[in-house]
């Protein structure tokens, strides 16, 4: 899948990615691991889903999902 990154670096996920093949869920935490070629990124369920978002922005290749803001994408 492709998508375009908006403004803060969000990144737009399908409702069908949300509630079909993958079962994300807003709240959830998700690994970012850049690819060796550095065009494209994987985005992986994290085992532990009980950071606060202080852990996670210390992690550094962590997020969270969230609710898509439109304007992030004006």
């Amino acid at each position: 899948m492709i998508v375009t990154v908006g403004k803060n670096g969000a990144i737009p996920l399908p409702e069908e990615e949300l509630s079909g093949g993958i079962k994300l869920q807003i709240g959830d935490i998700l690994l970012c691991t850049l690819a060796e070629n550095k065009q494209s990124i994987q985005l992986k369920k994290y085992e532990d889903q009980t950071l606060t978002d202080e852990q996670i922005e210390a992690h550094g290749s962590l997020t969270r999902v969230v609710q898509l803001n439109p304007e992030n994408f004006e």
